[in-house]
């Protein structure tokens, strides 16, 4: 699967190189911020899983994180990169808002379905051979928020990203296209405001913030597929078919 980025001026981003591979020259193009600690592994690991989300999976607004969410009064620093975005639908809804929503459809004479917003995740890379444990996830809970704040994280950028309809918001960006202009050109993350939301300028939704906390594990095999699976910080209600 693919692969994804942090921030860096795209001004002063360098000419693609026609010998690598669309996924190599995003990883070439994305460097990390002077103040990370994490190994050069973890950030290439980091990339690739971003650059799956946008490229094969759509999602937008994708941006990369080294440190701990500003909301959380926490000591530990991130365990390894972590990524938020966008996804292009929901991925999740929990049970008690799925019966809320379908009684809201019933009581508006409506019938099938109702559209829903899609919500900001986080993204947590892994390689197929890491073992997890209770801790190693904790660290990882401890250290973010309920929901992804908008402007927390590094942009990142691709050279000759395509613009698709939709994408006002997409944060992987280049050659002076797209949402990057004002991204800082000293390589460290940008960190303008705290603002949490689900992505479209709302407040976050209530089963979001009043549940426990979700991430999803994105899982790189050695044949670089990529797997998700929806992790939760405690037990939830199992969703309803």
């Amino acid at each position: 699967m693919s692969t994804s980025t942090t921030p860096r001026n795209s001004s002063s981003s360098t000419p693609e190189d026609p010998t690598l591979s669309g996924l190599h020259q995003f990883i070439q193009d994305n460097r990390p911020p002077r103040d990370a600690t994490h190994e050069a592994h973890a950030h290439k690991l980091a990339l690739q899983v971003a650059h799956n989300l946008r490229f094969q999976h759509g999602w937008t607004e994708i941006r990369l994180h080294y440190h701990p969410s500003r909301q959380q009064a926490t000591a530990h620093s991130l365990p390894r990169p972590v990524i938020s975005g966008l996804p292009p639908q929901r991925l999740y809804m929990h049970s008690d808002e799925q019966i809320e929503v379908l009684q809201r459809q019933r009581e508006q004479g409506k019938a099938g379905w109702p559209e829903v917003a899609p919500e900001r995740e986080w993204v947590v890379p892994s390689q197929l051979q890491e073992s997890w444990t209770l801790r190693r996830f904790g660290e990882v809970f401890d250290a973010l928020s309920a929901v992804p704040a908008e402007k927390e994280g590094g942009r990142l950028h691709c050279a000759n990203a395509i613009q698709l309809d939709g994408d006002e918001g997409l944060e992987i960006t280049g050659n002076g296209s797209g949402s990057g202009a004002g991204s800082p050109s000293n390589g460290t993350p940008e960190r303008e405001g705290t603002v949490t939301s689900n992505g479209n300028g709302h407040a976050p939704n209530k089963w979001r913030t009043g549940q426990p906390k979700r991430v999803l594990l994105a899982t790189l095999d050695d044949d670089s597929t990529v797997v998700y699976y929806i992790v939760h910080d405690g037990i939830v209600k199992p969703r309803q078919n």
